[in-house]
């Protein structure tokens, strides 16, 4: 790309960067259009194909060659299948798909080094959606926040004053309202400001700018404001001058990375997943498309006997069910369902042209939450099942989560250790899983205090969820050890991963307000399937923990039959 024009280079950086972001949203498109395709849904797999077109076309200009050719081959297999008219993809489009979402998976992961592990001159960045701009002589911080943010993966700028932020955002910010810059460089969606309470004090010139600013990019704007006194009327100044937020001084970078989080978390969250149960190919594609065209994300069953491996491998957050199918009722399968407790609560909704109230109170009592009689209005379906997966998702969170770190709690991810290693024996995939302890934690405690130790713990939740796909799993496994479980990610690949965190971890400089410190972890790696169950891999990847702990710590070790 080095010969283009320098603004031909620019787009095509921007648009390297937005292919990258939409890579999470592009796989659950492609993998539910691929569940759909298996139960005999030949338009599914026509869409899929488009849409895997369309990605070999996007990796292969944006450097990302070996995704390309996945894709294409993946997209070739299925271009066969269709001439063949075969009812459900052949083995070796399953095959295609597998290594087409494994590269997928990698871009996400790792938009650097994806391809071929050596950071290529042409590849593109890291994406960091998040700016942080520090604005005039901020006070309290120290020397090299810079490195301490960007563990974090905030992109860190310097201001002289406000006036200079205004070039930066017209550049780096896509206004909400379509303006006149919203179709350039969109490669920040939040930017931070971080001022000290004294910059606009008594400077209406720089307020009336700040508030020129937000009102131009709306949300995209937070402003975090420091200050060395923390009372009530520089807490009142701070309010009067529209700060999101306030933090004394000497920051808690702990405490300080938190505050954005909250403040810039996504608006956009994961669309809901919903299971439609239905033998009549007709009524599924029609459902499924209402719920498609409000975001959700549909897998289907049509042979009531699988239900499981699909409740097991996607966890959707409600399923629609027919009363009336070939092998078993409606209401025979809710009770079937509600026998599993792992599946309790998940609401089971029945859409049937059943109209005798009787019948419908009956299918009620084996476990259903609800009755829609077809033919349904689309705005009332997509309402009523928006609510309830609404309610199941927030449910879970707090049935699930650690109140500390809001990642699974101990039982629930051996839970999703057990489910996991099923889909990967299921579908021949390998998968680890990884014990990681902070070492000599009770030091800290014993030393600091157990509020900073909390912290410790935060900041290590946090860098964890920053660095790892979606698509893992992450849980606080007890006091300071957490567990990380990686599909389709073997344990060579996990050594190289872990080490990463564990070098960005150690980095970091906890503080308890008077003292800074570091703070090392340790990992223990068990693969699957040279440890066949979930018990093996538990006990493995202890072991191998035990194992760095006893070699010195700070370090990363893999189990060895």
């Amino acid at each position: 790309m080095s010969d283009l024009p320098k603004n031909v280079q620019e787009r095509l950086e921007a648009l390297s960067r937005e292919f990258v972001r939409r890579v999470p949203e592009r796989m659950r498109e492609i993998r539910s259009l691929m569940d759909q395709s298996e139960t005999g849904n030949r338009e599914s797999l026509r869409e899929m194909r488009l849409r895997v077109h369309r990605v070999a076309g996007s990796a292969t200009t944006f450097g990302y060659e070996k995704l390309g050719a996945a894709a294409r081959t993946l997209e070739s297999r299925i271009e066969r299948d269709l001439a063949a008219e075969v009812r459900s993809p052949s083995e070796e489009t399953k095959t295609a798909y597998l290594s087409f979402q494994e590269r997928m998976e990698r871009v996400e992961r790792d938009p650097v080094n994806n391809d071929s592990g050596q950071r290529g001159s042409d590849a593109p960045a890291v994406r960091y959606d998040r700016a942080v701009i520090l604005v005039g002589d901020v006070p309290g911080l120290p020397e090299d926040f810079g490195d301490q943010v960007a563990v974090f993966r905030f992109a860190v700028s310097f201001a002289a004053t406000i006036d200079v932020v205004a070039d930066f955002c017209r550049l780096k910010l896509q206004a909400d309202d379509n303006a006149e810059h919203a179709h350039e460089d969109d490669r920040y969606r939040y930017v931070v400001l971080v001022a000290g309470v004294n910059h606009f004090s008594g400077s209406p010139a720089r307020l009336a700018l700040l508030r020129e600013l937000r009102e131009r990019y709306r949300k995209g704007i937070v402003l975090i404001l420091l200050g060395d006194e923390d009372d009530f009327q520089t807490r009142l100044r701070t309010v009067r001058y529209g700060a999101d937020a306030f933090l004394p001084t000497p920051i808690d970078l702990t405490r300080f990375v938190d505050r954005i989080d909250k403040l810039t978390r996504n608006k956009n969250p994961e669309p809901y997943h919903i299971l439609i149960v239905d033998d009549d190919p007709e009524q599924v594609s029609d459902t499924a498309l209402v719920l498609q065209e409000a975001g959700m994300i549909t897998s289907v069953v049509t042979d009531p006997s699988r239900i499981f491996q699909v409740l097991v491998d996607y966890r959707p957050e409600l399923i629609l069910l027919d009363m009336y199918m070939p092998e078993c009722t409606g209401a025979e399968l809710a009770a079937i369902i509600r026998q599993n407790e792992n599946f309790v609560g998940v609401p089971i909704l029945y859409l049937s042209t059943e109209t005798d109230a009787e019948k419908q109170l009956t299918a009620m009592r084996s476990g259903g939450d609800g009755f829609f009689v077809k033919p349904i209005d689309p705005e009332y379906l997509v309402t009523s099942v928006t609510v309830r997966a609404a309610r199941t998702r927030a449910m879970r969170f707090y049935m699930e989560r650690d109140s500390l770190t809001g990642l699974l709690n101990h039982t629930n991810l051996k839970q999703h250790l057990e489910q996991e290693l099923q889909r990967a024996r299921r579908i021949g995939l390998p998968l680890v899983f990884v014990m990681i302890d902070l070492d000599r934690f009770k030091s800290v405690n014993d030393t600091y205090g157990h509020l900073t130790g909390d912290r410790v713990i935060q900041s290590l939740a946090r860098l964890l969820q920053e660095r790892l796909r979606r698509s893992d799993t992450i849980g606080r496994y007890g006091g300071e050890e957490f567990g990380v479980i990686l599909f389709n990610t073997d344990a060579s690949w996990a050594e190289t991963i872990m080490n990463e965190i564990r070098e960005s971890f150690g980095r970091i400089r906890q503080t308890d307000g008077n003292t800074e410190f570091t703070v090392t972890l340790s990992c223990g790696i068990a693969e699957y399937p040279h440890y066949e169950s979930s018990v093996e891999l538990n006990e493995a990847a202890d072991g191998a923990l035990y194992d760095a702990k006893e070699g010195g710590r700070n370090r990363v070790v893999v189990a060895r039959r």
